[in-house]
């Protein structure tokens, strides 16, 4: 099934099953457990409405630099983090030192040596860290089979329009990047979601009505290494974008 059909039956799963819930960032309401599986070969960005790509890139090469500071995000093109760096990303952080150890370094080097190992993981959850937004991401894994490097992704929180929108692109974008790094091809991605919510205050009617275009996206991927690296659209069919509120 495309990802986008997915993404939908999601969204209308969550009004049909889900109950309220009242957090801290504003009533909701909410399914427990939810899995949005992405094919190598369709990029992940939604056809019914308009995914900025940009901030996105910029976001991940910020994570992958190890960029802690709202000015580095914004000279990389991403200005959403302005809100939550006060205190350090631990997206960023975690990946180059978690008690000492570089996990992407690692991994990447675990992924070459020992293919067929399981654990090929990076963990982004620190009980007692001091950043103002802990990762919605616990930890990726990734796994070989047949010369292809497949993804998990596994997050405990999804705001279904706005993150979860975002997080399907990104997750593909970094299995792509993975994949060059260590020399298989890339294959499936795996989204597992603990808590797949939508606020109230978001108004889905508009993005459901309108109708899946077909997947025309086409790119270019230019690739030195994990930490240098640039992605351009140059084709991407979607209807006009739609804005939602940033609940924080």
């Amino acid at each position: 099934m495309q990802f986008e059909e997915q993404y939908k039956k999601l969204i209308q799963r969550i009004f049909e099953e889900g109950e309220i819930n009242i957090a801290s960032k504003g009533p909701n309401r909410e399914v427990i457990g939810a899995i949005i599986n992405i094919d190598p070969l369709e990029v992940p960005l939604l056809s019914g409405r308009q995914i900025h790509y940009e901030g996105l890139v910029g976001e991940l090469k910020g994570f992958l630099n190890n960029v802690q500071t709202d000015e580095e995000f914004k000279k990389l093109g991403c200005n959403f983090w302005g809100a939550w760096t006060a205190n350090g990303v631990d997206y960023s952080r975690l990946l180059h030192n978690f008690n000492g150890v570089n996990q992407l370094e690692k991994v990447i080097d675990s992924l070459k040596k020992k293919p067929s190992s399981r654990k090929h993981v990076i963990s982004l959850w620190e009980p007692g860290s001091p950043a103002l937004q802990p990762p919605c991401v616990m930890h990726y894994q990734w796994l070989v089979q047949n010369g292809q490097l497949h993804m998990i992704w596994s997050q405990r929180s999804a705001d279904v329009m706005i993150g979860l929108a975002s997080d399907m692109f990104s997750a593909w974008l970094f299995n792509q990047l993975m994949a060059l790094a260590t020399g298989y091809r890339a294959g499936n991605v795996q989204l597992q979601i603990g808590s797949a919510h939508i606020y109230e205050v978001h108004n889905v009617v508009e993005y459901l009505n309108r109708p899946i275009l077909s997947n025309e996206v086409e790119y270019e991927l230019h690739y030195t290494s994990i930490y240098d690296w640039d992605f351009k659209l140059l084709r991407y069919a979607h209807a006009p974008s739609i804005r939602y509120e940033l609940c924080i």
